[in-house]
């Protein structure tokens, strides 16, 4: 017919123009956002609510396997020379003898003052180790970087100074435990370092003050 047209832009049959109809695209979410909410939600999943990292079992907890000891990997923070009593150097070294006695690996990070310290833990987040182990963690703000930990699903495990107690941030959400260096006493022997240590990996049941031996390197010491 005359005027009629297939419709892009031409007249009608009152002669007025027909204007094309354009489909709404929809809004799409780039690729790159989705996998960055994606990241973020992992990385928050990691950290358990109002729990540290290697301290959420509870009865209900199903049993699973643990983390083969052959994989684990222990950064070692060493404590600083202004630390008092044995030598900062001669502690620490014991520490990576006993955890080599018993098959768990363990490297060192040498370390001056609490900065020092709180840099050994960011370099562990960034290695990816099973576990941090704080030697006679300084005073200083350890929530910054023992929240790097936390994020990152790595359990931290400290020993205080001799006869100090230590609370690395609000509500103890940030370390598994802390542990005491002792031999053999009267009210039992203490647990090998490094089982107390795999138990904290596999998120066992454990107490939140533990004693530990290192030892045949400890016997070798007394």
């Amino acid at each position: 017919m005359a005027g009629m047209t297939c419709g892009t832009g031409g007249p009608g049959r009152s002669g007025a123009p027909i204007l094309p109809v354009r489909r709404r695209r929809k809004a799409r979410i780039p690729l790159v956002l989705v996998l960055a909410l994606i990241l973020v939600g992992l990385l928050t999943g990691c950290a358990p609510s109002h729990k540290a990292v290697g301290d959420t079992w509870q009865p209900s907890t199903v049993d699973h396997d643990g983390v083969d000891r052959s994989n684990v990997l222990v950064s070692l923070i060493g404590r600083p020379s202004s630390s008092s009593g044995t030598a900062p150097k001669d502690v620490d070294s014991r520490i990576l003898a006993s955890l080599k006695g018993q098959r768990m690996d363990g490297y060192y990070w040498q370390a001056a003052s609490a900065r020092d310290q709180q840099a050994g833990v960011e370099d562990a987040v960034n290695r990816g180790v099973k576990l941090i182990l704080l030697d006679a963690p300084a005073e200083g703000d350890w929530i910054p970087s023992l929240s790097q930990a936390r994020k990152a699903g790595i359990p931290v495990a400290v020993i205080p100074e001799r006869g100090a107690t230590w609370e690395g941030g609000p509500g103890g959400v940030y370390y598994a435990a802390t542990l005491s260096l002792e031999a053999g006493t009267d009210r039992g022997k203490p647990v090998l370092l490094a089982d107390a240590l795999q138990n904290i990996i596999d998120d066992g049941p454990h107490a939140r003050t533990l004693r530990v031996t290192l030892g045949q390197v400890e016997d070798r010491h007394e």
